[in-house]
């Protein structure tokens, strides 16, 4: 958090945090994300700065942060809700923090395949889950971001069956439904930021990591791990957000460019995302033992009702209504 803080309030004197647009003609908002510069969320966060730029006739400004730059997920997920951060790209694992039901949207084997994933992101249940957010922690997703199923990367287990998890450290994001989730399967779940995970595999801190080929292979941890197991066991939706009071700062025009521009760059993240997706797979089998486990034998563990962050009415409801789309 210190990170963001510093290297924001030195923003804040060049004038880089949004100011209201009576104040100002031009404005010029940060926008982070952990991932490095040639992964796809990347590419999707300069087209959306693009967008906006084209859409407000260069008024409004998307200087775009990659690499974790100005500090780690959950920092900057604490910074929207402060005010400190005017956008970023944010995984929907992180809001549980705050809004527990919003686990909803990353349960394990939630998702059948892309197209049941986009179903769901179009749903009015993930219209709910996007106002409980907005009212409790005065961040607004302005689009969900279909991201590739995840799949499980050991450093010297192989992992065929669930039972193969018994007790194993897994990196896990700092996310309750990923602990919940990895405590069903028996693993010993480490939460540990993005940056920090190369290290901890290399010095044993943990002993897998669990995430989408694509972000195993731009991250190279496929330098210090040997096996890739095809579980697709998590599709976690990531979003991008923004400071409601930065939002609100802006006039409706420009206001209702950010959603449009927000609604474009979603349909190109979903093509970039199966591409993607497809070519790390296959470089990383030139690089990895693939592991084809027994999916039943890691579905047959997983409860959604012993699952804490849903189990309130309101969770119970928003599983009900997330499990009947089909």
């Amino acid at each position: 958090m210190k990170t963001l803080l510093s290297t924001l309030a030195a923003a804040a004197l060049l004038g880089l945090i949004a100011c209201p647009v009576q104040a100002q003609q031009k404005v010029t908002m940060n926008f982070s994300h952990q991932m490095p510069a040639d992964h796809t969320l990347n590419t999707v966060a300069l087209k959306f700065a693009e967008l906006v730029k084209e859409k407000t006739n260069g008024n409004v400004i998307v200087k775009v942060f990659p690499s974790g730059a100005l500090g780690g997920e959950k920092d900057n997920a604490a910074g929207l809700k402060s005010g400190m951060l005017d956008m970023g790209i944010i995984a929907v694992e992180q809001y549980p923090s705050f809004v527990p039901e919003s686990a909803v949207m990353v349960l394990p084997y939630l998702y059948r395949d892309y197209d049941h994933l986009q179903r769901v992101l179009d749903s009015d249940v993930a219209q709910d889950v996007k106002q409980m957010i907005a009212d409790k922690t005065g961040i607004r997703i302005l689009t969900f971001l279909p991201m590739a199923f995840r799949q499980m990367f050991t450093v010297d287990t192989p992992i065929r069956l669930a039972a193969d998890l018994k007790g194993l450290k897994m990196r896990v994001p700092e996310s309750p439904i990923y602990v919940a989730a990895f405590k069903q399967y028996g693993a010993a779940p480490t939460p540990l930021a993005f940056g920090e995970v190369y290290a901890a595999l290399q010095t044993g801190v943990v002993k897998g990591v669990e995430n989408t080929p694509e972000a195993i292979l731009t991250a190279s941890f496929f330098e210090v791990t040997k096996y890739m197991t095809l579980s697709n066991h998590i599709e976690g939706p990531s979003t991008i957000s923004m400071s409601d009071a930065a939002f609100k700062k802006l006039s409706p025009e420009y206001q209702a460019a950010l959603l449009s521009a927000a609604a474009e760059a979603e349909k190109l993240d979903l093509e970039l995302t199966v591409k993607a997706d497809t070519a790390a797979r296959e470089v990383l089998k030139t690089k990895l033992t693939v592991i084809q486990p027994d999916i039943a034998s890691f579905t047959s563990v997983i409860n959604y009702g012993d699952i804490s962050l849903v189990s309130s009415d309101k969770g119970k409801e928003l599983v009900k209504r997330i499990t009947a789309i089909k």
